[in-house]
């Protein structure tokens, strides 16, 4: 849990409403933003679309990352340049880009500060990680609607899984649902209106040599009569760093696999 970040509790709530708006717009309208439409894995994802370990995630949400140009690649360039695109967003709620865009900017910068103090804490030089995100960091976004649960269903709203970057900063509606592994069991996630909550990644246990360790966790359903609306961030390391731009494309073939099929043949 991370307070004192310097973010107002007011531009919290101002993401998270534009977050919930977006998906009360009608299916059609997010339909057309639908990620099958984009070969750089932005956009939206229908309940049940994208997957973890496998199996179908009972969530629904939007990807985005930052505005970027489509590269052309040349001969032995690497796929994961692939990745890099513009963002698909919902033409009738237009505040929701800018918002997003100004969200992103301002959680970059506490994500910077928050790597400076875990560099120093774990002993190593404040400005450890620069290297890894200096530039052009990959980026990116997750608006999430959990519906409530079905009887039948596996309650999964995301599979356990570790995350593949550095860190990633969650604004969250106060509904419970993230579970992260403590040792011995899964245990809920709890923190105040306003507090973000903050999940560490592999490519940071690796730039630490262990020194962190990546969050094991996972989404339950909301019980009946509730959803969970959040908006995650995640700060990633540059696609050309120490191999993680493999990382991120395999995580998104995986993650996505009619994206996939459609644009990389798989």
């Amino acid at each position: 849990m991370l307070t004192g970040h310097g973010v107002a509790e007011s531009q919290t709530a101002e993401v998270l409403a534009l977050s919930r708006r977006f998906f009360t717009l009608p299916q059609a309208d997010r339909d057309a933003i639908d990620m099958i439409h984009s070969p750089y894995f932005r956009g939206y994802s229908s309940l049940g679309t994208e997957r973890t370990q496998g199996e179908p995630d009972l969530r629904e949400q939007l990807d985005v990352g930052p505005e970027e140009e489509p590269r052309i690649l040349a001969a032995g360039d690497p796929p994961y340049l692939r990745l890099h695109g513009p963002n698909l967003w919902p033409a009738s709620l237009p505040s929701l880009r800018s918002s997003v865009l100004a969200w992103m900017e301002l959680l970059r910068h506490v994500s910077t500060r928050v790597l400076t103090a875990i560099a120093a804490s774990a002993g190593l030089q404040s400005e450890m990680f620069v290297a890894g995100y200096s530039g052009q960091p990959h980026e990116r976004l997750k608006i999430i609607k959990y519906p409530q649960g079905e009887p039948a269903s596996t309650q999964q709203g995301v599979g356990e899984h570790t995350d593949s970057g550095f860190l990633a900063l969650i604004a969250h509606d106060g509904t419970q649902g993230l579970q992260v592994y403590d040792g011995r069991a899964f245990v809920d996630v709890t923190a105040p209106a306003g507090a973000l909550i903050a999940v560490l990644g592999r490519a940071l246990a690796d730039a630490t040599a262990a020194r962190t360790i990546a969050a094991r966790h996972r989404v339950v359903s909301p019980p009946a009569g509730r959803e969970r609306v959040s908006v995650a961030y995640f700060l990633n390391p540059r696609l050309d760093y120490a191999g993680y731009g493999d990382e991120a494309l395999k995580v998104v073939l995986r993650s996505h696999p009619h994206v996939a099929s459609r644009y990389f043949g798989l």
